[in-house]
């Protein structure tokens, strides 16, 4: 991959001594692909991000993440997410890699996106959903267990209402479930759980007449022990009482008990007694799920890229609320990543760009943020990322630290010490940024001194 782009010409070699020394960004010299580029609103990112683009290679897929739908790059394909359009990404279709995809990765990506806004999911609420997760997939015959049976299709919204409307049941087991069936399940659950019988189970009326033959001799004990204490006539004959109704309830315990057993038929029941024990919980996690999918994002319709190399999402109707939007990209990072590690070793080749607008919204120093992993796994499998901002210390530490090329252009002067000292760059170079005039670059190449040149755009 021998592309160049160039960046402009070296300031001081050109103040100092009138000569006009072109700066490239070399693709088969920078030590990753991975680009920051960092200044205030009219600076010039957007050029740069187009720059960067135009200036890929045929072979290099590119997924545009457009903050505020204004990047248009020819050639690029825009598909505009709203509420109105309802394209969106079913978060429950599988990667069927058996390394690196499957039922318990897409689970943990569900509860992962949930988990990145400003509202994570409790330590019970989270156990939940994941077994909600993993029994909708086994509705349709899809096992954590056997990679075999993950192979599924994707069907629409359309697709999907004209199969339940058949009443075609064995077309329904062949497509993938959706957020609407994790629901539907967990309301089946949560009416189960109120009226007592576990879904259909014998195993709930067991655990619930047991545990009426506990409270019963907990209250019995607590009476006996007043007893001992006062002697009283009226507790005398509380214990009385008590003692009939527990041995009335010691055999309402055994006989459901022994009706569960008589009934059992996998020898899990016991599990699934226990899986959903909360009403509050699950009632709690069915107004997450539900919340979810009424943002349009996680639907059974895809945008329509077709085979577009450039694909640019326009996720500007999403911009009014923060956790819409973190959701939004990070799931569909991490599924851009899983797809790139499937494709193997690269060799170097750089096969994927990812454009990323507005990164304070989307940066954080967590291990697990898709653009850390990004920046610091994925060079080998082709993967790179091209995050603009208002400013460089809106980049994690990770990125700073592993990306080949950042780019600074005009930069606010109340970010100058912060972003001075993050960098490790001399304060004095910031002062001669000037928009669209002029900037800063560092490109960490083979064997030279990957140190900040002020670069004249002019």
């Amino acid at each position: 991959m021998n592309t160049e782009i160039l960046i402009g010409k070296d300031y001081w070699k050109h103040e100092r001594e009138q000569v006009d020394l072109p700066v490239y960004w070399k693709a088969s010299e920078v030590s990753n692909h991975h680009v920051g580029v960092a200044g205030t609103t009219g600076a010039g990112k957007t050029h740069w991000i187009r720059t960067f683009v135009g200036g890929m290679p045929e072979e290099v897929e590119v997924d545009i993440f457009d903050y505020h739908g204004d990047i248009e790059i020819p050639g690029a394909h825009e598909v505009l997410f709203s509420e109105a359009t309802r394209y969106g990404y079913n978060p429950l279709v599988l990667n069927t890699d058996p390394h690196y995809g499957g039922v318990r990765r897409a689970v943990a990506d569900v509860i992962e996106t949930i988990n990145s806004t400003s509202r994570k999911l409790g330590g019970n609420q989270e156990s939940v959903l994941r077994n909600l997760l993993i029994d909708a997939y086994a509705a349709r015959g899809i096992l954590a267990d056997d990679p075999s049976s993950w192979h599924r299709r994707e069907a629409d919204d359309d697709e999907i209402r004209e199969i339940i409307a058949r009443h075609d049941w064995d077309s329904l087991r062949q497509v993938y479930p959706t957020l609407t069936d994790v629901i539907r399940l967990g309301k089946r659950k949560l009416k189960a759980l109120w009226m007592g019988i576990d879904d259909g189970e014998p195993g709930k009326r067991s655990l619930s007449a047991f545990d009426e033959y506990c409270r019963t001799m907990q209250q019995l004990n607590k009476t006996r022990s007043r007893l001992n204490a006062t002697s009283s006539r009226m507790d005398e004959e509380e214990v009385a009482r008590l003692e009939k109704r527990l041995v009335a309830m010691r055999d309402k315990a055994k006989d459901a008990h022994s009706l569960f057993l008589d009934e059992m038929s996998t020898g899990m029941e016991f599990e699934e007694a226990i899986k959903y024990n909360s009403k509050d919980v699950m009632l709690s996690v069915i107004t997450r799920l539900e919340n979810l999918k009424s943002l349009g994002l996680f639907t059974p319709n895809p945008p329509p890229f077709g085979q577009a190399r450039i694909r640019r999402y326009n996720i500007k109707p999403l911009a009014q609320s923060e956790d819409e939007l973190k959701m939004f990209v990070r799931f569909r990072l991490r599924s851009i990543i899983r797809e790139m590690m499937q494709r193997g070793d690269s060799g170097g080749k750089l096969r994927r760009l990812v454009v990323l607008d507005e990164s304070k919204m989307f940066n954080d120093e967590e291990r697990t943020n898709p653009i850390n992993r990004i920046v610091n796994e994925m060079r080998k499998f082709g993967l790179a990322i091209l995050l603009a901002g208002q400013s460089p210390t809106h980049f994690s530490s990770d990125f700073i630290a592993n990306a080949g090329t950042l780019l600074l252009l005009n930069l606010a002067t109340s970010d100058w010490d912060d972003a001075a000292r993050k960098l490790k760059i001399d304060q004095k170079k910031l002062r001669y940024l000037r928009p669209q005039m002029s900037g800063a670059v560092r490109m960490l190449e083979k064997g030279k001194t990957a140190d900040f040149r002020t670069v004249s755009f002019a």
